[in-house]
């Protein structure tokens, strides 16, 4: 039963590793795109920390900010994380040119 478990774990591993790898190099064969977008949506996503046994307080949380942009040219929407600083500077309905690589955010340049 240990046996089937090790392996179980070891297969997962692979699994969520190669998942990675595959995106990641899947990301670096795409050429870099830019478009012209909408911004439609913002949210975040907070993550809370571990603590160790001795620490009496939480740790704050991680936060994840994703944009989600809207191509003013037919295509469909997509969302990207961004960073805090870019997070608080855009709001809906703002125009600019989205760059990007596959599925990884490059830039952002809002129109003015």
């Amino acid at each position: 039963m240990s046996k089937i478990i090790f392996w179980g774990i070891i297969l997962i591993a692979i699994i969520v590793i190669g998942r990675r790898l595959y995106t990641y190099l899947h990301n670096n064969a795409q050429s870099e795109r830019s478009v012209a977008v909408l911004v439609v949506d913002k949210n975040y996503r907070e993550f809370m920390g571990q603590t160790h046994q001795q620490q009496t307080e939480l740790p704050p949380p991680k936060i994840n900010y994703y944009v989600t942009f809207r191509p003013l040219e037919g295509a469909e929407e997509r969302q990207f994380q961004v960073s805090q600083h870019l997070y608080e500077q855009l709001q809906p309905a703002q125009t600019g040119t989205l760059v990007f690589k596959g599925s990884r955010f490059i830039a952002f340049e809002m129109d003015s």
